[in-house]
């Protein structure tokens, strides 16, 4: 757990007053404020971003930013003040090739997920290397969301073989640091393998699923669909939450299915897929859940996916709906988002131009009773 300091505690109190969603009967609605943001289109290279991939959050509140062009990770002060870069482009100690994937974890290492580079490897919070912490030979892990005791979760896809065809296997687990293997199953599922059908593919793996986990080892799952459902399971596997909502049904514009489909297929090719068909197609109606995540306060923060600008409904661990809370100044549905100790942070996923991390205010006091 941890503590915000009452200058904090001030700024929040500033946030204005909560207001009712028509939709929401009793629970509080709150648009917090827009602290400021980080990036450049031109100029110093600590705030020149060429593709951010991840974010996340040290303990002291320090901004971790791995920009995938730069093969790197950007250090930021709780402000946005540039600190330092994290390991570079290469093939040697410390050198990184087309990370895809990053996360701090509990005593303040830095993990970069990097298959072209061998596997997991780390840093500490001064940019020294550690070495590879995690090798992955090959099929690694996808969409890394750090836990406790040196863990992580993430979603992963086999191809094994089946009678005279391939099946897929698609599963989320918890790791351990050095193992390639999960020491549980959260979530698993299994389809025939159609290597014709990448848009089968996708949405039954890495465009099909969220998953995020939070510093006492839950983890919490959501596939992506029309229906608004989310499961939270203990470190043990053992399932202890579901969230279901009525969702409204919402077509996707004819501009949001091209944007998504060239996002995607944009996404694939930079990751180097060789001897697949790059050709995808979104689904016609926008999913019930758009993102997950979790805060200090052990608060499950979900997205929804039928809104055009960021929102999200706030639950604790026993489901209960606290708050809802509109994203300021942010429109779109493409977004990834973070929550740290002292502010949230986010960054679009398709930017328009020059991208920019926008850093966000708590609507939320100090303490664990929320709002």
């Amino acid at each position: 757990m941890k503590l915000i300091t009452t200058a904090f505690c001030t700024l929040c109190l500033a946030c204005g007053g909560a207001k009712t969603l028509p939709d929401a009967g009793s629970v509080p609605f709150y648009e917090p404020a827009l602290r400021g943001t980080i990036g450049v289109e031109l100029g110093d290279s600590g705030y020149v971003f060429g593709w951010i991939q991840s974010v996340d959050f040290l303990e002291d509140g320090s901004i971790l930013v791995l920009d995938r062009a730069a093969c790197g990770v950007k250090m930021y002060s709780p402000e946005g003040t540039f600190i330092r870069m994290i390991g570079r482009r290469g093939s040697g100690p410390g050198e990184l090739m087309n990370p895809l994937d990053m996360y701090a974890t509990e005593d303040g290492r830095i993990m970069v997920c990097t298959p072209w580079s061998g596997g997991m490897h780390g840093f500490d919070r001064e940019g020294n290397w550690l070495g590879l912490v995690t090798p992955f030979l090959s099929n690694p892990p996808m969409m890394f969301t750090g836990s406790d005791e040196g863990s992580f979760s993430a979603l992963r896809l086999q191809i094994l073989e089946a009678g005279d065809g391939f099946d897929c296997v698609v599963f989320i687990g918890r790791y351990q640091e050095g193992g390639e293997e999960p020491s549980v199953v959260f979530w698993e599922t299994r389809f025939p393998f159609d290597p014709m059908n990448l848009t089968q593919l996708l949405r039954h793996s890495l465009f099909g699923h969220i998953v995020t986990s939070d510093r006492r080892g839950n983890v919490f799952i959501a596939h992506l669909g029309t229906d608004y459902m989310v499961e939270g399971f203990r470190r043990d596997g053992e399932r202890f939450l579901v969230i279901e909502r009525q969702a409204p049904l919402v077509e996707k514009s004819p501009e949001e299915v091209l944007e998504e489909k060239e996002w995607v297929e944009g996404y694939l090719r930079s990751m180097e897929a060789s001897g697949v068909v790059l050709q995808f197609n979104p689904d016609s109606y926008r999913d019930a859940v758009a993102e997950l995540k979790t805060d200090c306060w052990e608060r499950l923060w979900i997205r929804r996916g039928t809104e055009h600008r960021p929102v999200f409904d706030v639950f604790d661990y026993q489901g209960v709906h606290l708050f809802t809370a509109a994203m300021p100044e942010l429109e779109g549905t493409m977004w990834d988002f973070r929550f740290g100790p002292d502010a949230i942070v986010a960054y679009p996923l398709n930017p328009d131009g020059w991208q920019l991390l926008y850093i966000i205010e708590y609507p939320t006091l100090c303490g664990d009773t929320g709002v």
